[in-house]
Protein backbone atom coordinates (compact mmCIF):
# COMPACT_ATOMS: atom_id res chain seq x y z
CA UNK A 1 0.00 0.00 0.00
CA UNK A 2 2.85 2.38 0.84
CA UNK A 3 4.45 1.69 -2.52
CA UNK A 4 1.20 2.57 -4.33
CA UNK A 5 0.88 5.86 -2.39
CA UNK A 6 4.48 6.79 -3.18
CA UNK A 7 3.94 5.94 -6.83
CA UNK A 8 1.01 8.34 -7.12
CA UNK A 9 2.06 11.13 -4.73
CA UNK A 10 4.84 12.48 -6.87
CA UNK A 11 2.80 12.83 -10.02
CA UNK A 12 -0.86 13.15 -9.13
CA UNK A 13 -0.69 16.75 -7.85
CA UNK A 14 1.28 17.87 -10.90
CA UNK A 15 -1.12 16.00 -13.16
CA UNK A 16 -4.04 17.80 -11.52
CA UNK A 17 -2.39 21.21 -12.06
CA UNK A 18 -1.72 20.35 -15.69
CA UNK A 19 -5.26 19.04 -15.89
CA UNK A 20 -6.70 22.37 -14.77
CA UNK A 21 -4.74 24.21 -17.45
CA UNK A 22 -5.56 21.52 -19.99
CA UNK A 23 -9.25 21.66 -19.05
CA UNK A 24 -9.45 25.40 -19.57
CA UNK A 25 -7.82 25.14 -22.99
CA UNK A 26 -9.49 21.93 -24.16
CA UNK A 27 -13.00 22.46 -22.85
CA UNK A 28 -12.94 26.09 -23.88
CA UNK A 29 -12.14 25.11 -27.45
CA UNK A 30 -14.64 22.22 -27.31
CA UNK A 31 -17.59 24.33 -26.25
CA UNK A 32 -16.71 27.20 -28.57
CA UNK A 33 -16.59 24.69 -31.42
CA UNK A 34 -19.84 22.99 -30.33
CA UNK A 35 -21.82 26.22 -30.10
CA UNK A 36 -20.41 27.62 -33.36
CA UNK A 37 -21.28 24.40 -35.19
CA UNK A 38 -24.70 24.25 -33.54
CA UNK A 39 -25.41 27.89 -34.35
CA UNK A 40 -24.28 27.45 -37.96
CA UNK A 41 -26.34 24.27 -38.31
CA UNK A 42 -23.82 22.80 -40.74
CA UNK A 43 -23.88 19.28 -39.33
CA UNK A 44 -26.09 16.97 -37.31
CA UNK A 45 -25.88 17.04 -33.53
CA UNK A 46 -23.96 13.74 -33.56
CA UNK A 47 -21.31 15.09 -35.91
CA UNK A 48 -21.09 18.31 -33.85
CA UNK A 49 -20.52 16.15 -30.75
CA UNK A 50 -17.63 14.22 -32.28
CA UNK A 51 -16.01 17.25 -33.94
CA UNK A 52 -16.23 19.18 -30.67
CA UNK A 53 -14.84 16.32 -28.58
CA UNK A 54 -12.01 15.92 -31.11
CA UNK A 55 -11.26 19.65 -30.86
CA UNK A 56 -10.99 19.25 -27.09
CA UNK A 57 -8.76 16.23 -27.49
CA UNK A 58 -6.44 17.83 -30.03
CA UNK A 59 -5.96 21.21 -28.34
CA UNK A 60 -5.88 19.73 -24.85
CA UNK A 61 -3.47 17.01 -25.93
CA UNK A 62 -0.93 19.44 -27.31
CA UNK A 63 -0.92 21.33 -24.01
CA UNK A 64 -1.00 18.08 -22.03
CA UNK A 65 1.88 16.47 -23.89
CA UNK A 66 4.35 19.25 -23.27
CA UNK A 67 3.32 20.02 -19.69
CA UNK A 68 3.17 16.36 -18.64
CA UNK A 69 6.37 15.41 -20.45
CA UNK A 70 8.48 18.14 -18.92
CA UNK A 71 6.64 19.11 -15.71
CA UNK A 72 4.62 16.16 -14.40
CA UNK A 73 6.57 13.08 -15.43
CA UNK A 74 9.88 14.81 -16.29
CA UNK A 75 10.52 12.40 -19.11
CA UNK A 76 14.06 12.44 -20.44
CA UNK A 77 13.09 10.55 -23.60
CA UNK A 78 13.51 12.43 -26.82
CA UNK A 79 10.31 12.67 -28.75
CA UNK A 80 10.02 8.88 -29.18
CA UNK A 81 7.08 8.94 -26.77
CA UNK A 82 4.97 11.09 -29.13
CA UNK A 83 3.67 8.01 -30.95
CA UNK A 84 2.65 6.35 -27.67
CA UNK A 85 1.05 9.60 -26.53
CA UNK A 86 -1.03 9.87 -29.72
CA UNK A 87 -2.16 6.23 -29.46
CA UNK A 88 -3.08 6.76 -25.79
CA UNK A 89 -5.09 9.89 -26.61
CA UNK A 90 -6.98 8.19 -29.44
CA UNK A 91 -7.88 5.21 -27.25
CA UNK A 92 -8.90 7.46 -24.34
CA UNK A 93 -11.03 9.64 -26.62
CA UNK A 94 -12.90 6.74 -28.21
CA UNK A 95 -13.49 5.02 -24.87
CA UNK A 96 -14.43 8.08 -22.84
CA UNK A 97 -16.70 9.85 -25.30
CA UNK A 98 -18.10 6.57 -26.61
CA UNK A 99 -19.18 5.60 -23.09
CA UNK A 100 -20.32 9.13 -22.16
CA UNK A 101 -22.80 9.67 -25.00
CA UNK A 102 -25.20 6.78 -24.24
CA UNK A 103 -24.77 7.30 -20.50
CA UNK A 104 -25.71 10.98 -20.72
CA UNK A 105 -28.62 10.27 -23.04
CA UNK A 106 -30.06 7.79 -20.54
CA UNK A 107 -29.40 9.98 -17.48
CA UNK A 108 -30.94 13.15 -18.93
CA UNK A 109 -33.45 11.55 -21.27
CA UNK A 110 -35.94 14.33 -20.47
CA UNK A 111 -33.60 17.07 -21.76
CA UNK A 112 -33.18 18.56 -25.22
CA UNK A 113 -30.67 17.09 -27.66
CA UNK A 114 -28.27 19.99 -27.07
CA UNK A 115 -28.37 19.53 -23.29
CA UNK A 116 -27.78 15.80 -23.71
CA UNK A 117 -24.73 16.56 -25.85
CA UNK A 118 -23.34 19.07 -23.37
CA UNK A 119 -23.78 16.60 -20.50
CA UNK A 120 -22.15 13.88 -22.62
CA UNK A 121 -19.21 16.17 -23.41
CA UNK A 122 -18.77 16.90 -19.69
CA UNK A 123 -18.99 13.20 -18.74
CA UNK A 124 -16.61 12.33 -21.55
CA UNK A 125 -14.09 14.88 -20.33
CA UNK A 126 -14.11 13.40 -16.83
CA UNK A 127 -13.77 9.82 -18.10
CA UNK A 128 -11.06 10.90 -20.54
CA UNK A 129 -9.03 12.49 -17.73
CA UNK A 130 -9.15 9.37 -15.57
CA UNK A 131 -8.26 6.94 -18.36
CA UNK A 132 -5.62 9.32 -19.75
CA UNK A 133 -3.80 9.64 -16.42
CA UNK A 134 -3.26 5.90 -16.20
CA UNK A 135 -2.23 5.68 -19.85
CA UNK A 136 0.32 8.46 -19.51
CA UNK A 137 1.57 7.40 -16.10
CA UNK A 138 2.04 3.71 -16.79
CA UNK A 139 2.63 3.55 -20.53
CA UNK A 140 3.57 6.81 -22.27
CA UNK A 141 5.88 8.40 -19.67
CA UNK A 142 6.68 5.22 -17.75
CA UNK A 143 9.97 5.60 -15.92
Amino acid sequence: MKKIRTLFQSTIIKFIIVGIINTIVGMGSMFICFFILRHGQWFSNTINYWISSATNTITGSIVSYFLNKFFTFQSKESYNDVFKFIINIIICNILAYGIAKPLAVSLVSFASTSIKSVVALLFGSVLFTIINYFGQRFWVFKK
